[in-house]
């Protein structure tokens, strides 16, 4: 019996390593989605981050957080104090905006006019068979929102024998998950179901969450040189979305009090897609035909403020009372789409290579916000209760992008290897506004129909030298661009059109170290600096409360990032990922000031994940492991001047966290295992926030317990 591959199947391992003593060689880890097509990590110019199938297995993580932060350079922030919530910090300060971009097996998670910061809570994580994240710019190849990171999560692909195992999980606080993993393989044909089914009862009131997953996979080999794997990905999230910021106050003396009991959010996210591989002597084919379905609708609660009118504040006295909640609204939103990825490669002599192909994506989207105004009597600045009263927007869009792009790579010496490519992205926007009547309110207004067209070319240019068999250097240039969103252009807020903003593009120049010191020790190095010019900002009218979007400033983002993995001994192996940068405003003035030459709220200066792993012999093949992780402080304000208008304090100080991951393998077919989260019981802030200030406590102490049976 035998079958062939796909070779986006032959992941590697770097610097994640988590239980299993392996010498073996950083360069030769291969990846796919530096080039969209298998690739060792010694030829790549970026910096590029590689977690295996085996990782994600043995630490089943519930957030995507507590396996992707074992990056050099990656921050994936969990939000909602231990809920679904999804930001990053990858080369930018934690940012909401749409400057990272998700795939699943290669393909975008979501058309790139309808980002959601949250879209990874849509990937099945921690069924995946591997995750990839090229840090720093990747619009060359993959376009718009490819600007911090592009994070790609490998699912549903082929096995290579027949399997079955079931996981039982659960903890405090009333959580629990179960799990199936199956897979058979046939002569010509490999079928794996994966399906997590968890509850989170949460630690917060109004905070539980429930969270349903499912991946189908149907590899078959057609012939000598076809194959097709089809994918089917499916998630579903509903989640009460108390565990927002508290004042000062409240974070110190009742952290577990809810933000607001009104607050929810419902997400469900289905894709299918059929990868169709052509294998020749010198040259391959890819066509990928895709269809996906997004849809959401939430309380945003970072909106709902006190609901009650206030007076003017201190700073400043000629501003009138005014509602603190003009914005407060619950949105409901989707798109769904149709899509075909098409790429060639031909291979020029052994070490020399071009890859050229276009990447069609067709998008229907629909958006409705609803005003709401608080209804209860409490005096707390909580809602308790609320009442709809009126659109504020209700459209639609039609999005339409065709990209064209290359790419060549060729060996210019016998140390020296020289990468190059270009994309070219045409896209459209067909607005149509689905209300009849003129706007009332001057803080929503809203543009007549119309369509909007964006061009755009995106290059790259790399070198990798190799120093010795084991060590090689890269440096690159890479620019990259996204496009203004959906939401960003056609949601006007107080300005009558906002339907003028030009794209925000960055150029980035990185250099890179990485390697094997010796035999037991692996390292990777990369310094990088980014400049991003018309930054889209949402400006606050300090007298209305109400917001525009505007092409209006220029940042900078520079920093150092290291990994290093030490195997002591067969038993003993520690690792480190040390991440330190600074995010600057270059040029900003907005409304309320100039910012220039400040650095960026939310933007912490630091960050640490150190990890220590223990394979004693009486675990019979398990492990115990602790987990150190460190952040920085950060300002809350862009004002950088601790003059306590923000409330008594204008920093966050940081944090350390300690966890421990145990596992032992009672036989070969049961094991069981435990994650103790905040060992030491930690108060720290997941996220903060300048107005108030307001803090969202992390999660304390807590503890899970699971059980793996093979069948």
């Amino acid at each position: 019996m035998s079958i062939s591959f796909p070779r986006c199947l032959l992941l590697g391992t770097a610097l994640v390593n988590l239980s299993a003593f392996a010498e073996h060689s950083t360069l030769e880890t291969v990846l796919v989605t530096a080039t969209r097509a298998p690739q060792h990590l010694a030829d790549v110019a970026a910096s590029v981050g590689v977690l295996d199938q085996a990782t994600i297995e043995a630490l089943n993580p519930s957030h995507a957080s507590e396996l992707m932060n074992r990056i050099p350079g990656v921050n994936i922030v969990q939000l909602g104090s231990g809920g679904e919530g999804v930001a990053a910090a990858i080369r930018q300060p934690v940012s909401y905006n749409p400057v990272y971009l998700y795939l699943e097996n290669g393909v975008p998670t979501r058309s790139a006019g309808f980002f959601n910061h949250n879209a990874l809570y849509e990937v099945n994580t921690a069924l995946a068979n591997g995750v990839e994240i090229i840090k720093g710019p990747g619009s060359a190849l993959y376009g718009s929102d490819a600007m911090g990171a592009v994070i790609n999560s490998l699912v549903g692909q082929p096995a290579t024998e027949d399997r079955s195992t079931i996981t039982l999980e659960a903890g405090e606080f009333d959580h629990y998950r179960s799990q199936l993993r199956a897979a058979r393989v046939s002569d010509h044909n490999s079928y794996t179901a994966n399906v997590s089914v968890g509850k989170n009862g949460s630690w917060r009131d109004n905070n539980d969450s429930e969270r349903q997953e499912l991946v189908l996979g149907w590899f078959r080999q057609l012939d000598s040189a076809w194959q097709v794997n089809t994918v089917l990905s499916a998630s579903k999230v509903a989640m009460a979305t108390g565990g927002s910021a508290l004042s000062l106050a409240d974070f110190y003396s009742q952290p577990e009090k809810a933000g607001n009991t009104i607050g929810y959010r419902d997400v469900s996210a289905l894709r299918l897609s059929s990868a169709f591989e052509f294998s020749g002597d010198d040259h391959s084919l890819s066509i990928t035909p895709f269809i996906r379905s997004n849809a959401l609708t939430y309380v945003a609660t970072w909106a709902l403020n006190t609901g009650r009118v206030q007076p003017a504040p201190a700073w400043c006295p000629s501003c009138s009372p005014a509602l603190d909640s003009q914005d407060a609204h619950i949105n409901e939103d989707g798109h769904d789409s149709i899509g075909v990825l098409l790429n060639y490669r031909q291979d020029l002599s052994e070490y020399s290579f071009v890859i050229s192909g276009v990447d069609i994506d067709r998008s229907r989207g629909e958006q409705t916000q609803f005003y709401i105004e608080r209804t209860d009597n409490d005096p707390g600045q909580y809602w308790l209760s609320y009442q709809k009263a009126g659109r504020l927007y209700d459209y639609t869009v039609d999005y339409l992008s065709v990209s064209p792009y290359i790419h060549a790579e060729s060996q210019l010496t016998e140390r020296l290897r020289g990468s190059a490519g270009l994309r070219y992205d045409a896209i459209a926007y067909d607005y149509q506004d689905n209300i009849a009547s003129a706007p009332q309110d001057p803080g929503h207004l809203r543009p007549l129909d119309q369509s909007l067209d964006f061009e755009h070319l995106s290059p790259k240019l790399g070198l990798v030298y190799d120093f010795s068999d084991s060590i090689n250097g890269y440096t690159s240039y890479r620019h990259a661009f996204r496009i203004p969103s959906a939401s960003q252009l056609f949601r006007a807020g107080d300005t009558a059109d906002s339907t003028a903003l030009a794209p925000v593009t960055a150029d980035s120049i990185e250099f890179g170290l990485r390697g094997n010191l010796d035999a037991a020790s692996r390292f990777d190095l990369a310094v990088y600096y980014m400049r991003k010019q018309d930054e889209i900002l949402s400006i606050a009218d300090p007298q209305t409360g109400t917001r525009r979007n505007a092409n209006a400033g220029e940042t900078s983002h520079r920093g150092i990032e290291l990994g290093l993995e030490r195997d002591i001994s067969e038993r003993l192996d520690i690792g480190l990922a040390y991440t330190r940068s600074k995010h600057r405003y270059e040029e900003w003035i907005d409304r309320s000031g100039d910012y220039s030459g400040n650095t960026m709220p939310d933007a912490p200066e630091s960050f640490i994940n150190a990890r220590l792993n223990y394979r004693p012999e009486l675990l019979n093949g398990g492990y115990i492991e602790f987990e150190w992780l460190r952040q920085g402080e950060h300002w809350l304000d862009e004002k950088n001047d601790n003059d306590g208008i923000a409330g008594d304090r204008d920093k966050y100080d940081g944090h350390n966290l300690l966890n421990i991951h145990a596992e032992y393998q009672l036989n070969a077919q049961l094991s069981f295992y435990t994650r103790i989260y905040n060992v030491t019981d930690r108060r720290y802030a997941e996220t903060t926030s300048k107005y108030g200030p307001a803090f969202t406590p992390g999660s304390p102490r807590l503890a899970t317990i699971g059980m793996r049976v093979d069948l």
